[in-house]
């Protein structure tokens, strides 16, 4: 008797919370060429009560705007701005060692000159250009200006996996 396998689930999305979703979605737009899909929504329990968001938050959750919008292979990044209750910042920017997710990666020929453009619309670049297991890769973390980081890598991952695998 055979054992099934596990379907190899594609990444449908990524979502931020951020302290202003339409700061985010120009800032994604312009410097990593992120799209809107339609028009950022913004959702009041005083007013749409029966919303779906409010069936997975937590009740004291009363205001919400939210923007969708598609990277360039079509994998979502969600941006909430948590109206009321307002968010908590982070203590600290790249907070690595705390488990959990900590970064998304996207993908460009060029990282170094993208990070220059990132750096010079308030982003920052974190640590060093690197070459992961010394195969022609260029790597590099940055982090936008509200400090979430984004990883940019010069090929795909299953490229850079495939030769750096053990």
């Amino acid at each position: 008797m055979s054992e099934a396998k596990t379907w190899n689930r594609p990444l449908n999305h990524v979502a931020v919370s951020v302290p202003d979703v339409q700061a985010v979605v120009d800032w994604y737009s312009t410097h990593l060429g992120f799209r809107l899909l339609g028009k950022i929504a913004h959702i009041k329990r005083s007013t749409d009560p029966d919303a779906a968001i409010f069936g997975i938050y937590p009740s004291n959750l009363n205001e919400v705007k939210l923007a969708y919008m598609s990277t360039g292979n079509g994998v979502g990044f969600e941006v909430f701005e948590f109206v009321d209750p307002k968010p908590v910042a982070a203590e600290r920017e790249f907070q690595y060692e705390r488990a959990g997710f900590f970064h998304v990666c996207v993908t460009d020929p060029d990282p170094d000159a993208l990070a220059d453009r990132v750096v010079g619309a308030g982003g920052k670049k974190v640590g060093q250009t690197v070459d992961p297991g010394n195969v022609g890769v260029k790597c590099l973390y940055l982090a936008d200006p509200w400090g979430n980081i984004v990883e940019v890598l010069s090929v795909s991952f299953e490229w850079l996996a495939c030769r750096t695998a053990f």
